[in-house]
């Protein structure tokens, strides 16, 4: 999910066991961490001197608090099995401070932490808004007093997590920086982070708790769930191993107070084997599945999203539409989980998640509209329904948007944001030291009241960080400092250089795609020796950090990529079915535009530069091979080809384009450089509605008689990725004016 996805990473693993289901034990001064999280890349937060998500208000002192040994004092709402109370104590142990229960601030102790509703925190007024903590050091006798208190379970939980950062080592010593804090999110409730996995990393669930604050986690399908055949998800088999995965998920997450999800997706794509809406085999299969997420405390999020249709048979013959299966199906589930557990929602994916500026639902042979506007009217409220904007991939949003698509499923959407402005090599990737802009810009005022909630669809965990970040206090949120930050103190402030060093040796190779690619084909040499580069400050990187970096971020998987792409190239170094494409687009050029081969210049799509590769686009009369650039604020908003003439440039040329416009009604500003000389700047001239030639005059002087380089720039004031303002080539041809 959701949409085209051409290359698919492994996505960052759902953090299931919990951490204090039996390997876990503390008592009095006693903490044991689990054998699993005993190495160095768990020594998280590294201590930076600041808080993130950046509180409301926070006063940092230069003092610091000795916690060698540590008196803890606990409010009435905290037992200490308390799951909150395990992250405060798992970081103290790790810091070396020995900790004893008391009842008051009595006794030997380097100084005393007072967690929860305590008499300490009576005098302390934390802000009265959902999430809102404070963190406090009011003067006690001489012995140092830390104060952490909640407006609701919550918000105790993020005092915690907050303080954890100040906790520290100096000289070899525990000690807390000594701060003053009153905090709560400017987005309370609604802040959802979505794991998706292929593979088991159970320690992200107290890595989430600590810097994440998710409101809602949602699961997405790990393998117990995945469809391993055409019948996988009624495999009886995976149903009795994802249950006990369930349980533990249930043991961790419902005493934090974290509401959660887990997936399923009973499509195949064949219409032989998918779900049979009115079939009680499939109905039973999916309710119990249901059932034990209800008895959890959980819920389920159901995926039709891509794969829906083609209908099965039966729902064809019985039904008609998807939208009067899957509204019978939805009602039939919703109300016999409730009948036992009225609390059990369910998050939908439909078919047609988006809306209204995509149109890539004609083929599905069912009116968008019509099947939004009769879930929306029959189903309860108590099943949310996904939404990624008026796109697949959408960018900025607009509230007509929003109302066009609430209107429709008569209630709020969860918002699935499809991408954030950041690619590499493509629409999909981000790499993890990658600013992100689009959290501060994207979202009108009042966007997050709008919605049930809001998760993105990203593998990388510093982003998720910054988006925490953003939403938790949007007018301080700055795209750099947060990701440095949020870099600091997962990797550490002594290797995240290093780390930002190692991405910057990955985004070279962004030019040349994750496919092969003609441009990769033409430059062997440079693919081996940026790939040289790239494993050269991966080297010094890991002998800085090397647990914290394969843990926390992705970076082996991309690294490993890269090597495994020139391993291809090595082996087929000739690209023979790009070739083709380029003969094709050289027939296309001589025929559109009298072009010839022998004389002049023809570019293909493969001939430009740019870090996405060239691919087909559109149908039948309109489909072509292409290469397109976004807006200025995009790593693809430029493509560049070098050529050289046939003769010395004695005389003017003229460049010749194929091109398409995007839908939106102004043309999309670009900008043509030729050596650095302006040949174009301003609104193209191309239809939007098919592709058109045009032929550009570039005098004699701008051309050199060896290499030349042809520069093509969006240059509109814009980060979209998944829509307008972008333009679009077919092929351009340089030659000789006329």
């Amino acid at each position: 999910m959701f949409g085209d996805v051409t290359i698919r990473l492994l996505m960052w693993s759902c953090f299931a066991l919990p951490f204090l289901a039996g390997s876990i034990a503390f008592g009095e001064g006693r903490f044991d961490i689990p054998p699993w999280r005993q190495n160095p890349a768990y020594d998280v937060p590294f201590y930076t001197g600041a808080i993130l998500p950046t509180p409301q208000q926070a006063q940092y002192s230069n003092e610091f608090i000795p916690l060698g040994r540590v008196g803890i004092v606990l409010g009435k709402d905290v037992a200490r099995d308390d799951p909150r109370l395990a992250l405060l104590l798992e970081r103290l142990t790790r810091c070396g401070s020995a900790f004893e229960f008391v009842q008051a601030m009595a006794g030997e102790f380097d100084s005393f932490i007072a967690v929860g509703d305590t008499a300490e925190a009576s005098a302390l007024n934390a802000p009265q808004r959902p999430e809102s903590y404070l963190i406090s050091s009011p003067v006690k006798g001489k012995t140092p007093l830390v104060v952490l208190k909640g407006s609701d379970r919550l918000g105790l939980l993020w005092a915690i997590a907050s303080f954890n950062q100040l906790v520290t080592k100096r000289d070899g010593r525990p000690v807390a920086r000594k701060a003053s804090v009153l905090d709560y999110p400017d987005v309370a409730g609604k802040r959802a982070f979505t794991a998706m996995a292929e593979r088991e990393n159970p320690e992200l669930t107290w890595f989430a708790a600590n810097l994440l604050r998710p409101n809602v986690v949602v699961y997405r399908m790990t393998r117990q769930m995945r469809r391993y055949s055409a019948r996988g998800w009624r495999d009886e088999k995976s149903l009795d191993d994802w249950k006990a995965r369930v349980g533990k998920i249930a043991a961790l997450l419902g005493p934090l107070g974290i509401e959660w999800y887990d997936s399923i997706q009973p499509i195949t794509g064949h219409p032989e084997t998918n779900i049979r809406s009115k079939s009680d085999e499939d109905f039973q299969t999916i309710l119990r599945i249901a059932n034990a997420l209800a008895e959890a405390g959980g819920n389920l999020c159901l995926l039709y999203d891509d794969v829906r249709f083609p209908l099965s048979h039966d729902d064809k013959k019985d039904f008609g539409t998807a939208r009067e299966a899957d509204a019978f199906f939805l009602n039939k589930l919703y109300a016999a989980v409730t009948a036992k557990h009225p609390k059990f929602k369910i998050l939908f994916c439909p078919p047609f998640y988006w809306g209204p500026a995509s149109n890539i639902g004609d083929t599905y042979g069912e009116p968008r509209d019509e099947y939004l506007a009769a879930i929306g009217r029959r189903l309860p409220q108590g099943i949310h329904v996904y939404w990624t904007g008026p796109r697949v991939k959408s960018g900025k949003e607009d509230p007509e948007d929003v109302r066009w698509f609430t209107g429709l499923i008569q209630r709020k959407p969860v918002f699935w944001q499809n991408t954030f402005g950041v690619a590499h090599g493509g629409e999909y990737y981000n790499y993890p030291t990658d600013p992100i802009p689009a959290w501060r810009d994207w979202y009108y005022e009042g966007f997050f009241d709008d919605l049930a909630f809001h998760t993105v669809n990203t593998n990388e965990l510093l982003a998720n960080m910054t988006l925490v970040d953003c939403l938790w206090n949007r007018r301080a949120y700055d795209p750099e400092r947060s990701i440095v930050e949020a870099g600091r103190k997962v990797i550490g402030p002594d290797a995240y250089p290093k780390l930002v060093a190692l991405c910057k040796a990955l985004e070279a190779l962004d030019i040349y795609a994750w496919s092969l690619t003609a441009a990769a084909a033409k430059n062997v040499e440079d693919v081996k020796q940026k790939t040289a580069e790239l494993l050269a400050r991966r080297d010094e990187a890991l002998a800085v950090r090397a647990e914290a970096i394969n843990t926390w971020t992705w970076i082996p998987l991309y690294i490993s990529l890269r090597e495994r792409y020139l391993e291809r190239l090595l082996k087929n170094p000739n690209l023979k079915h790009l070739t083709e494409a380029d003969d094709l687009v050289k027939t296309l050029a001589a025929k559109e535009t009298g072009a010839n081969a022998q004389t002049d210049i023809i570019l293909t799509p493969n001939d430009f530069r740019l870090q996405r590769s060239a691919r087909y686009y559109g149908a039948d009369a309109m489909r072509r091979f292409v290469v397109w650039i976004n807006g200025a604020k995009t790593n693809v908003s430029t493509m560049q080809a070098t050529f050289r003439l046939k003769e010395p440039p004695t005389s003017d040329f003229e460049l010749v384009i194929a091109g398409l416009d995007h839908e939106a009604a102004a043309p999309c500003r670009i900008r043509i450089l030729a050596n650095g000389h302006k040949v174009f700047e301003g609104p193209n001239p191309f239809a939007k509605d098919k592709w058109t030639t045009h032929a550009f005059k570039v005098p004699g002087q701008f051309l050199k008689d060896n290499e030349n380089s042809l520069v093509i720039t969006n240059i509109e004031d814009s980060d979209n990725l998944a829509g307008a303002p972008w333009f679009m080539l077919s092929y351009a041809v340089v030659r000789k004016a006329k």
